[in-house]
């Protein structure tokens, strides 16, 4: 059975203030947040759809918490990220290379609907609470894909 990792992705623990410290001086990253396990379960061949579904799970997940989340930035040094920053540090944390352009495109036309050019305006120009919304309707229609196809 190939390692998946699963086993170090449980209830996360607070780092200490030397270790926070430790990774603020030598620009480490932050301890990853708490991710759904689901979220990591492999995904059977020929389904695009259901990466893209993960990527933006996760990448929910690591801006749920307002404390995690931010504007007019991607990412910063002590781990807030904005919606692009999420979708990317989801794609890290599942080691895919290259722009996820499934998740940007779901999430993009869930901006635009909302009368955005973009996610980062989205972004910089919503509360937490509608960037949230607008991952779970990304969500939403990446499931409605994946399930019909």
């Amino acid at each position: 059975m190939p390692f998946d990792g699963l086993g170090y992705v449980t209830t996360p623990t607070k780092p200490s203030i030397w270790t926070r410290l430790t990774q603020y001086v030598l620009g480490a990253p932050p301890v990853a947040k708490s991710i759904p396990l689901q979220a990591f379960q492999p995904v059977p061949g020929g389904q695009p759809d259901a990466l893209t579904l993960q990527v933006l799970t996760i990448g929910r997940a690591l801006i749920e918490d307002r404390k995690d989340w931010v504007q007019r930035r991607y990412e910063t040094r002590d781990g807030r990220r904005c919606a692009v920053g999420a979708l990317r540090g989801a794609a890290r944390m599942l080691n895919l290379h290259g722009p996820q352009t499934g998740a940007n495109t779901i999430l993009l036309s869930v901006a635009m609907s909302r009368g955005f050019n973009d996610i980062e305006s989205m972004n910089d120009n919503s509360s937490h609470r509608q960037v949230l919304s607008a991952f779970d309707e990304a969500i939403a229609r990446a499931q409605h894909f994946a399930s019909h196809g």
